[in-house]
């Protein structure tokens, strides 16, 4: 705060914000704002159920409650509820009929911000805060068609959907641990923890928020140690002697407590590279936090991450090809269609295959042309590449199996479909050479050599494809030992020596 009263926006947050580098990430003390309960009082509720069922006496409810820990008796709880088939309505106890004023303007000031949310919070409040985002309205040469209705912001709550990708997602809200639309994802009792952090899928995806984005903490203590653990091994320059804050944390404090948060400070800078923001909160209590954000609103400019930015995150998918992190690439390109090329061109491994032929990438109405332009020199002609096919010669020389037949299936299917639409696109030709020419052998066909003499007839230059053929394919079939593998060298080197007429000749 400055020495006028009003709450400084940190030149770091603004700049992350304006490169959609901004997570702001929501804990418990914010819920509470809105009137949904603490721990305790969570726990509490969850045992006045299992009394109310006649599951609990009088005695066994109250030392239930009396336990020093309100986690460990929430997970009690909630095993004897699921034992006995009590119903647990996480929604009543969750949300109030109606929020309290200062929470409800603080998730109305966090939502008109529109960064992406993590939140620890099993409630509804971020998904349901701030106006919708309505659809875009209809051209002028289109005003028959109707509009779309609002759209909420997506949210998202189960294990597999805490991928890299999402948190490019602007204005998404990703539950950490769960959702109550979904009581199995609830992560709650010490088992669940234990699980939870130890899934490969949690650790990747904390791991990249904290290496690649700047996080806001709202309400939120950072008491999970295995959340402080990923923000410690993100930070390089903890273990180099010198913390730089990477992380922010807005911490509540009393004047009373000037020396207590002086020592937090220190704790958080230096153990953990995250620069404490004091707020005070000797007048309004915890709502102060309101007071910090309206400050804020002003300065805190919250941008979708740039077409650069995106590439960075499609990078770090490419150099470690996990099942999740392929996942998140393909629904990067999907949402980013222009980005697709980009991120095909860069692969090269075979574990790519199923995701980019599932998604349509091979298929062949993707075929491009030959394009012609008129020029002072006359008529010229441009091919176009096609990023899919060299990913496919990239690969070819690796796959076996299901895998050859399904890519000797995709030229065959590429070259009748080019042909039928009279494309003659000579480098569309020298891919499928290429590619044919590294296949194994045991997938290549009499007709698939057949195939080749269209390619080496075009109407183009084709030597490219002829020496691919000649010289990669033919030696190959030459020196097998299957005699079926010599006939189709007899025919390949039959269509190589077929006579191509000039052009207008007969």
């Amino acid at each position: 705060m400055t020495a006028n009263g009003a709450y400084k926006l940190n030149q770091i947050i603004q700049d992350a914000a304006k490169h959609g580098e901004l997570v702001i990430f929501v804990g418990a003390g914010a819920s509470m704002l809105c009137g949904s309960p603490d721990w305790r009082g969570f726990a509490n509720q969850v045992v006045n159920a299992l009394a109310k069922a006649s599951k609990l006496t009088f005695l066994e409810a109250e030392q239930l409650r009396g336990l020093g820990d309100a986690r460990r008796t929430l997970s009690i709880a909630l095993t004897l509820a699921k034992e006995h088939g009590v119903f647990i309505d996480y929604d009543k106890i969750l949300h109030p009929p109606k929020p309290d004023a200062a929470g409800a303007e603080l998730y109305e000031l966090l939502s008109s911000f529109r960064p992406v949310f993590v939140t620890t919070n099993y409630d509804k409040w971020l998904d349901d805060a701030g106006v919708d985002e309505l659809a875009t309205e209809p051209a002028a040469e289109s005003e028959s068609t109707p509009v779309e209705g609002p759209k909420r912001r997506p949210k998202y709550y189960l294990r597999e959907h805490l991928t890299p990708d999402r948190l490019t997602e602007r204005g998404a809200v990703i539950h950490l641990h769960g959702s109550y639309l979904e009581p199995s994802s609830m992560v709650v009792s010490l088992k669940d923890y234990i699980s939870h952090y130890a899934d490969e899928r949690v650790q990747s995806f904390l791991s990249n928020m904290f290496r690649n984005y700047t996080v806001l903490f709202v309400g939120y203590g950072l008491a999970e140690l295995e959340v402080l653990d990923h923000i410690v091994r993100s930070n390089e320059s903890l273990t180099k002697g010198a913390a730089k804050e990477r992380h922010f944390l807005l911490y509540a404090h009393r004047t009373t407590e000037s020396v207590q948060t002086e020592f937090m400070e220190h704790f958080f800078r230096d153990q953990c590279g995250v620069q404490v923001i004091p707020y005070c909160i000797d007048s309004k209590g915890y709502q102060e936090l309101v007071e910090v954000f309206k400050a804020w609103s002003t300065e805190l400019d919250v941008r979708d991450p740039t077409i650069l930015d995106i590439q960075a995150h499609l990078d770090r998918c490419v150099t470690k090809p996990t099942p999740d992190n392929r996942g998140a690439a393909m629904r990067l390109v999907q949402k980013h269609p222009e980005l697709a090329a980009y991120l095909i061109n860069s692969l090269k491994e075979v574990a790519w295959f199923n995701d980019l032929d599932t998604a349509g990438y091979f298929n062949a109405e993707h075929s491009p042309g030959v394009r012609v332009f008129e020029t002072d020199q006359g008529t010229m002609y441009q091919a176009d590449g096609w990023p899919a096919l060299r990913y496919l010669e990239v690969i070819a020389g690796h796959v076996s199996g299901e895998y050859a037949t399904r890519v000797a299936d995709i030229v065959r299917s590429v070259s009748a479909e080019t042909q039928i639409r009279g494309l003659d696109n000579w480098r569309t030709w020298w891919s499928l050479a290429t590619i044919l020419s590294q296949l194994p052998l045991e997938v290549i066909t009499e007709s698939d050599i057949t195939m080749t003499r269209s390619w080496l007839t075009g109407r183009f230059d084709t030597n490219m494809v002829g020496m691919d053929l000649g010289q990669k394919l033919l030696p190959r079939l030459l020196d097998s030992s299957e005699p079926d593998h010599w006939r189709l060298a007899l025919l390949l080197a039959d269509a190589l020596l077929t006579l191509k007429l000039p052009e207008g000749k007969a």
